[in-house]
């Protein structure tokens, strides 16, 4: 594989908070980092201190880290871009960004500098912004079909990946027990909003017996998700894990019960540890799943389609067992960071 080598590229994100997102910066620079010289990354002070997500960056040798400071965070807002954040800016052959309302910006100071947006989202409305990027990287192909229908082959499809370095060298394909005599074990991982349909599966499974729900993750819909479950002593929300391995290793069957998901990265979490998925037809599974064969899909929000699908792998364990092995295929064959990596480099040749 012929790797073309830049100077410099920087990265510029403003999110506060680690995340789906923040997983993505994490593996995009490692890929990058492959292509330049120097890689230079902007990040909020907040993300920075986060000994978690930033111990990632120390095996990336070519990386130097720089703090978006509040005052260059609230100038970037409002249209301004700083005078240090410029100077820095200015060496880079590309500019990646991860949030589409900087490309106005960007561009108003550095009219001629190739600017890429990585779009994680399915959000319609910031399509306007896009005007100002060279080329927008998209996690489904529904949007970026819909992007290039309104700017002729500006997006390209780049499907997220599980990150290299550590956790994810070891995974492999878990020689699950098919044949436990206990209840079926349904997983499911998110931040506890409504989007996420937690609501929806929760009610779901209150209607199937021999059945267990453990759902992981912290949010704003907690506490109505708790008087949901209230009684049911086979619900269960255990709030963020730090294991997933331990996690995972605990179900039978991973959900995702979103109403919005434009990719889908704990779907792949699942599907990289053999574990059959179901999901909701949002336009990330859509590009990841195919029916019946490495995983389950059902119209949003539809109770019945999920109850029976449950039921279904509940009832089937060879079924089961097919679909978490075709997962597992699925996972090796187009979301590792082997192949994110190939996929950086030909979208690079491209730009």
């Amino acid at each position: 594989m012929t790797i073309k080598i830049f100077k410099n590229f920087c990265i510029l994100s403003l999110d506060k908070e680690p995340g789906g997102i923040s997983s993505m910066i994490e593996s995009s620079a490692e890929a990058l980092a492959l292509h330049c010289k120097t890689l230079n990354i902007f990040l909020p002070y907040s993300i920075l201190t986060n000994k978690n997500y930033t111990k990632s960056f120390l095996n990336i040798k070519n990386l130097h880290t720089n703090k978006i400071k509040y005052i260059q965070r609230k100038l970037l807002k409002i249209g301004f871009l700083s005078m240090s954040l410029r100077k820095k800016l200015e060496k880079a052959n590309i500019v990646y960004v991860h949030n589409s309302n900087l490309l106005k910006v960007l561009r108003k100071y550095f009219p001629d500098k190739k600017i890429i947006l990585f779009f994680h989202t399915d959000k319609i409305r910031q399509f306007k912004e896009m005007k100002y990027a060279d080329k927008v990287l998209t996690v489904n192909k529904i949007m970026k079909n819909k992007i290039n229908a309104l700017y002729s082959n500006k997006a390209l499809y780049l499907p997220n990946t599980l990150y290299s370095t550590k956790e994810y060298k070891t995974l492999k394909y878990y020689n699950r027990n098919y044949n436990k005599k206990s209840n079926l074990v349904i997983g499911a991982m998110g931040r506890l909003v409504k989007k996420k349909g937690f609501e929806f599966l929760i009610k779901t499974c209150k209607e199937i017996d021999n059945l267990e729900l453990v759902i992981a993750g912290d949010g704003n819909e907690l506490n109505n998700l708790k008087k949901i479950s209230y009684n049911y002593k086979n619900i269960k929300l255990i709030g963020w894990v730090k294991n997933k391995d331990s996690f995972f290793k605990n179900i039978d069957v991973f959900c995702s019960s979103s109403f919005i998901e434009p990719f889908g990265l704990v779907i792949i979490e699942a599907m990289a540890r053999g574990i059959p998925v179901i999901s909701t037809k949002c336009n990330g599974p859509l590009d990841i799943i195919k029916n019946n064969k490495n995983g389950m899909l059902i119209e949003i929000n539809n109770k019945l389609e999920l109850k029976n699908a449950i039921i279904k792998l509940k009832d089937n364990k060879v079924l089961r067992k097919k679909i978490g092995l075709n997962g597992y295929n699925t996972y090796k064959e187009k979301f590792t960071f082997s192949k994110y990596k190939k996929n950086i480099n030909y979208l690079l040749k491209q730009i």
